[in-house]
């Protein structure tokens, strides 16, 4: 069981506290650890950006996770995984990645319409 990593996540929203309490209090009901968002890297998004990093989740709990926030009416499109590849990286770095790979969805997921 040491080997397990702690669970955590970072989740950042600037418009809407409400939504981050939310978001934080399932958190919490999970016994996940919610870490602090480094505010200088915080104001080098937009205003309206919103991330939900997992850190040291599997796939099946990031799963659960979002179906408990979806139970409560919250969906968050920017959302990925802390990997070996992504873990350095600044906020704006990923924010940017999420958002083209979210759009790039979004069309693929047209044409299937």
């Amino acid at each position: 069981k040491g080997e397990k990593m702690e669970k955590k996540i970072l989740y950042i929203n600037r418009k809407d506290p409400s939504k981050v309490k939310a978001v934080h209090a399932v958190a919490l009901v999970r016994k996940v650890k919610i870490l602090p968002a480094p505010e200088e890297e915080v104001q080098e998004l937009p205003e309206d950006a919103e991330i939900l990093k997992f850190i040291g989740f599997g796939s099946q709990e990031v799963g659960s996770f979002l179906q408990d926030l979806k139970k409560i009416g919250i969906r968050v499109d920017l959302k990925c995984m802390e990997t070996e590849h992504n873990k350095e990286w600044r906020l704006s770095a990923l924010h940017k990645e999420l958002q083209e790979e979210h759009e790039y969805m979004m069309k693929e997921f047209q044409k299937t319409k």
